[in-house]
């Protein structure tokens, strides 16, 4: 995997990182691989790759409990599951190409001031900026 994301993924697959995981984020993740759309455009990601791949997340990933936190995201609901899966398990990054959720970090609407209230020292990047911040810690430590 020479992808940014690709080598987020292996980063976790190390334990170098710790990924945070839910029942509604699993879904998600599995909803969006088997997407119509996403599997003509990506022909070898074949059902049973998916599985095998949620099945490896769920081996090395924490699955927190988020049932108990509530974020209201009018901008689009379908990433509550993500921002309440941070917040349950005081995630240090939350790391996406999503631009509504990368907005969180410097919006100035409600939401964006409720989820940095909430979750004061999580921080939403790509995952191409998440490497360099991993890359300079490691080469200082």
């Amino acid at each position: 995997m020479r992808s940014a994301a690709g080598r987020v993924v292996r980063i976790c697959d190390e334990r170098v990182v710790r990924l945070l995981l839910s029942k509604p984020v699993l879904s998600e993740y599995r909803d969006v691989l088997t997407d119509p759309e996403i599997v003509e455009r990506y022909p070898e990601l074949t059902t049973e790759k998916v599985e095998v791949a949620l099945r490896r997340f769920r081996y090395f990933g924490d699955i927190v409990r988020s049932q108990t936190i509530k974020f209201d995201y009018p901008r689009d609901p379908k990433d509550e599951k993500f921002i309440e899966l941070a917040i349950a398990g005081n995630a240090t990054h939350i790391v996406t190409a999503d631009k509504d959720l990368l907005s969180l970090m410097h919006g100035h609407g409600a939401a964006a001031r409720r989820f940095r209230q909430r979750g004061p020292s999580t921080r939403v990047m790509d995952a191409v900026k998440f490497l360099a911040i991993l890359d300079a810690e490691i080469e200082n430590s």
